[in-house]
């Protein structure tokens, strides 16, 4: 059953395996409670190149399954933008409204960038 949807800064943690909190933390998780959303996944995708990590993307990708963002996340983002109109960041609103629409725990670092969308988030880091 599916249990945490990792923002992008946390797989970043992972595929960097730091801070030791978070690694830790994804250890005590059994396969298939931990997903990203493939907003997340091309989010990463960005900096692939850049960062020579494709080989951390790849051990990412074989540990945690991406999840498709489907008509359902897609139409809580719509009511998401409408009400928060001025929040400039559309990767973080789609990867919340996708998170919401599967009734999932967002595990970010950027605690601030979501609470106001009113889902659960938890912080691995501290």
């Amino acid at each position: 059953m599916i249990k945490y949807m990792l923002d992008t800064n946390i797989c970043i943690y992972l595929m960097n395996e730091q801070p030791e909190k978070v690694i830790a933390k994804f250890k005590t998780c059994r396969k298939g409670e931990v997903i990203i959303s493939a907003i997340t996944w091309a989010e990463l995708s960005c900096g692939l190149n850049i960062h020579n990590a494709e080989a951390q993307f790849e051990e990412l990708l074989s540990a945690i399954h991406v999840v498709p963002f489907e008509i359902k996340a897609a139409s809580i983002f719509g009511e998401l933008t409408q009400k928060f109109p001025n929040r400039k960041s559309s990767f973080d609103r789609m990867i919340a409204a996708h998170a919401i629409s599967l009734d999932v725990i967002l595990v970010t670092n950027n605690v601030a960038d979501f609470e106001l969308y009113g889902m659960t988030i938890e912080n691995w880091t501290i």
